[in-house]
């Protein structure tokens, strides 16, 4: 057979050159941006104490797609930004089932009574449009499964099967989990589904006798409901990980996606709500992550309670005492007010500073008795802190020298007189320090005792004499003390 051979030349400048003819084919690639959730955590979850420190685990699910790890996300609390920006680093993932998306015709199978399976039905938890699949399932052993019969062995293994799942009307998914094909290993859990997207999970440990390959599946028992379900996912971990999405090919390795990591002990006593934002980019598109709710309960703070004159004082004297009161934490500073006791008397309240200090002097009407004190304070709380009652402190109180103190005067109703007079003494002992001494009088002539007389409530008395000898009498009242004056 002959060829036919065609040449072109093409002449410039007079030479002759060879050209071939060429031909360019072209295509308009379209890449869209990839949806994204965000999974958030914390430890402690629930209830804590304010002040106490609580660690966030954020995850920014990208279906396997390499994190934007140049960027940050935001914690915020009930819409109020808490921290700096968190900058995301890159976790890896992986997802043992070749179709991560529920669909009857790639993979997934049905068993016993069959399911109604309806995939591309609803939108997917990252806000993708119809990737979600409907379930209803007809009776108890109406299933829907995906077998992987592979020669890997997962036998003393510790794997986690996860999907995500929603339905509008409440009611529960189980998860199984079987080695496959020799059914040695099986294990299921149930989940309770809401109307809001959550990742229900299942994790178990492969006994040694599992045969290779693994089958996931799932039931409900309730029926005649429809179940959303989207991003099956199977992997060797603890708990489940990074969302990876497959399509025919299985992603034991390579699988990607983005974290971040936040510590905050700045919580106030109440509720709070936790959500992270990433606000995406060229290739990714935001998401907010799903809230956690938080209860802190009010903190309980420190209290030391201290006198002054330290331990024991002279009655009169005026002893301070202060309490100070702090947070454990160090996030905030008590405020309110303070009463103070000795035993179950109280002795008065005052008001606490802005460095969580309390002071209250007694002196004067105020002042301790003689004696021994037990004193405590107790602390009213506010909104941020409970309330609480120190430990003791013991203070005695010594009796005051009555020479030191104790003022005695003494007027006479006539002075001078004639014999055969009849003299009124007034008498009156106050005190320079502490309350109004109390006991009695004496009234002397001289070296003789000629009266004895009890003071009133305003220390008081009078003493009448009915008659003196002509002469001078050098008259004194020696005041005998009290409990408070020796």
């Amino acid at each position: 057979m002959k060829k036919l051979v065609i040449l072109a030349f093409l002449t410039v400048g007079g030479t002759a050159m060879l050209s071939f003819a060429q031909s360019t084919g072209s295509i308009t690639q379209t890449v869209n941006q990839r949806n994204t959730i965000g999974s958030l955590s914390s430890t402690p979850s629930g209830n804590f104490t304010a002040g106490s420190n609580v660690s966030f685990t954020y995850i920014l699910n990208t279906a396997g797609a390499p994190a934007p790890t140049s960027e940050t996300v935001q914690f915020f609390d009930r819409g109020n930004a808490i921290g700096s920006t968190q900058a995301i680093t890159m976790i890896s993932g992986s997802n043992l089932i070749p179709y991560s998306q529920v669909n009857a015709s790639q993979g997934w199978t049905a068993s016993g009574t069959a399911p109604t399976i309806t995939p591309l039905a609803t939108n997917g938890p990252d806000g993708s449009t119809s990737t979600a699949t409907a379930i209803s399932f007809a009776d108890s052993a109406s299933t829907v499964l995906y077998a992987v019969p592979s020669s890997t062995n997962y036998a003393n293994q510790q794997m986690t099967f996860s999907i995500w799942a929603q339905s509008s009307t409440p009611t529960t998914l189980n998860l199984i989990v079987k080695d496959n094909p020799q059914l040695n290993a099986s294990q299921s859990a149930a989940c309770s589904v809401t109307s809001t997207w959550q990742r229900c999970s299942l994790t178990y440990s492969f006994p040694a006798n599992s045969g290779p390959g693994f089958s996931v599946s799932l039931t409900s028992s309730n029926l005649a409901t429809l179940i959303d379900v989207w991003g099956a996912q199977f992997e060797q971990a603890a708990q489940p990980g990074p969302y990876v999405s497959t399509i025919g090919t299985a992603r034991p390795t390579g699988g990607q996606a983005g974290t971040a990591t936040f510590s905050y002990n700045g919580f106030l006593a109440g509720s709070h709500t936790v959500t992270v934002q990433y606000v995406g980019d060229a290739n990714f598109v935001g998401s907010t992550s799903n809230a956690i709710a938080l209860n802190a309960a009010k903190e309980t703070p420190t209290v030391s309670l201290t006198d002054s004159p330290v331990g024991t004082s002279t009655y009169g004297v005026a002893v301070t005492l202060t309490a100070q009161l702090s947070d454990p934490s160090g996030s905030s500073t008590p405020t309110g007010s303070v009463e103070f006791f000795d035993g179950g008397k109280s002795l008065g309240t005052a008001t606490v500073d802005g460095s969580g200090k309390a002071t209250l002097t007694l002196a004067g009407a105020t002042s301790l008795p003689v004696g021994s004190h037990s004193l405590t304070v107790n602390y009213s709380g506010d909104s941020e802190f409970s309330t609480l009652t120190s430990g003791t402190t013991t203070h005695t109180v010594t009796q005051a020298a009555s020479g030191s103190v104790v003022t005695t005067t003494v007027t006479s109703s006539l002075n001078p007189s004639n014999y055969g007079d009849t003299i009124t003494f007034s008498i009156h002992v106050s005190s320079s320090v502490g309350v109004q001494p109390t006991g009695a009088v004496t009234v002397k002539d001289g070296s003789t005792v000629i009266d004895t007389q009890p003071l009133d409530a305003s220390g008081n008395a009078s003493s009448t004499i009915p008659a003196f000898a002509a002469g001078t009498h050098t008259v004194s009242v020696i005041y005998s003390g009290d409990s408070n004056y020796n």
